[in-house]
């Protein structure tokens, strides 16, 4: 089990309970992986469980741990490299994701690509 992982199971981070909130399941486990990302017990660079893994830890299907990957995707809160696995992405010091940077003008958006680029690369040499 991952270390970040430990902790919550630990007690010290409140386990996912689906039935304690409203919603789709993968919306749910999306908004649980998005509270330890940003309450700072995922850290950027950490790698997140497997997919298949995350159906053992928590309870729910590949897919909804699928669509719950995609939806941290979408936000910017991680990134996935084939072959490696998916890993919480670096936030900008202004707290707001990646994605939404990209959202202002077409200078913001390739700049927020190249970072992502070279964030991408260090993912790779590590």
């Amino acid at each position: 089990m991952f270390a970040d992982m430990r902790r919550a199971a630990s007690g010290q981070v409140p386990p996912f309970r689906p039935e304690q909130s409203p919603g789709y399941l993968y919306e749910q486990l999306a908004a649980y992986l998005e509270g330890l990302i940003t309450a700072g017990t995922l850290r950027p660079h950490t790698l997140l469980p497997a997919e298949r893994r995350m159906t053992e830890e928590y309870g729910v299907s590949l897919g909804t741990a699928r669509h719950a990957t995609e939806l941290l995707r979408r936000r910017g809160l991680v990134v996935t490299i084939r072959s490696k696995g998916t890993y919480v992405a670096s936030l900008p010091s202004t707290g707001a994701a990646p994605v939404d940077a990209a959202m202002g003008s077409t200078d913001d958006a390739a700049t927020a690509v190249e970072g992502s680029e070279s964030g991408l690369a260090r993912f790779q040499e590590g």
